[in-house]
């Protein structure tokens, strides 16, 4: 199998877990900001909160534009798949 099979292959996969999680309807940026923050979030304490710089300098999110970063936080608060600390207007998340 060629590389470029394989990745078809991968996408294929992708593409139907996106679906199955219902994540379809998402951006790209929203993807790529959701996933890294499953990362993050998955080395730390239960109940800790990952600050939007530390999300900024993940892998999947370093390409993004800041406006286009901040929008994707924006989308996904708004679409209740991320949450903020009580009291916080921003800067610090979690996944819901």
């Amino acid at each position: 199998m060629s590389q470029l099979e394989q990745y078809a292959a991968l996408k294929s996969m992708l593409h139907s877990m996106e679906k199955d999680l219902g994540l379809t309807k998402l951006s790209s940026a929203e993807k790529a900001i959701l996933s890294a923050m499953s990362s993050l979030q998955g080395g730390l304490e239960e109940g800790d909160y990952v600050y939007s710089r530390n999300l900024k300098l993940h892998a999947l999110c370093t390409d993004l534009p800041n406006p286009t970063f901040f929008r994707g936080l924006s989308g996904l608060l708004a679409k209740q798949y991320l949450v903020l600390p009580e009291g916080r207007a921003k800067g610090v998340y979690r996944l819901k």
